[in-house]
């Protein structure tokens, strides 16, 4: 799950019997001991556990006590334009397919009259070629728009399972492989930052059906919680 976000590489988890158990270390498998192409991304593999622990135990106790308000965080990033979007796809699919068919019908008539005559060989090969390059074209298109709306639907299904996942832990204590599994899609170790005399490394964890998601401050969550409160009293006719 652990990647550099510089150059899309895995990190490797680094250890040995002459490192100590808080001496094991993460670096990208690029680094090469400096001389890859990218930079060492390393963080301590303990420092790694600990940030992650913090960020699963508060997000889980975030969803667990106010799950309508995390809903609704969600509700906001799949804003009106998101649907636009995806609506754009699903339009960019039906347009396409049956444009496509509609090509291989053309095609399929420029034999017919070539075979009869009624067109020449030079003609028939020049407006085949241009029917099957833009056939093509179509057909990438029409692939792309279609793997969009597969994960934009996966990441409904992994809102779910997220959520349930919440509902069954209970206080968050310790990572397992089940729980990491379960609720992080990819984690991403950005290169060493010194300043004021220490190693700072910005660590981005994109949970599952979520992506990143920063828990809100006791100020944010006051707030969301009133718009929430708003927005379920101007549903109620009067």
């Amino acid at each position: 799950l652990v990647f550099c976000p510089d150059c899309g590489a895995k990190l490797h988890f680094c250890a040995s019997k002459s490192l100590k158990r808080n001496q094991e270390f993460w670096r990208c498998s690029n680094y090469k001991d400096g001389r890859g192409k990218c930079k060492i991304h390393y963080i301590r593999d303990v420092v790694l556990e600990k940030i992650m622990l913090e960020a699963v135990s508060d997000l889980s106790d975030f969803v667990r006590c106010y799950e309508p308000v995390f809903l609704y965080l969600m509700a906001q990033k799949q804003d009106m334009g998101r649907q636009a979007e995806l609506q754009t796809l699903r339009t960019t699919v039906e347009n396409g397919e049956r444009r496509i068919q509609q090509i291989d019908k053309a095609i399929q008539g420029l034999y017919e009259a070539n075979m009869e005559g009624k067109i020449s060989d030079e003609r028939f090969v020049k407006m085949t070629e241009s029917y099957e390059a833009e056939q093509e074209q179509l057909t990438a298109q029409v692939t792309e728009a279609q793997e969009k709306l597969r994960t934009a639907e996966q990441n409904k299904v992994d809102l779910r399972l997220l959520l349930k996942s919440f509902r069954e832990f209970s206080e968050v204590r310790t990572l397992t492989p089940e729980l990491v599994n379960t609720l992080i899609r990819r984690i991403e170790i950005h290169n060493n930052d010194k300043y004021d005399g220490h190693c700072h490394v910005k660590v981005d964890i994109y949970f599952t059906g979520v992506g990143m998601i920063e828990v809100p401050t006791e100020q944010e969550l006051q707030r969301l919680i009133e718009e929430l409160q708003d927005k379920e009293t101007t549903k109620v006719p009067a």
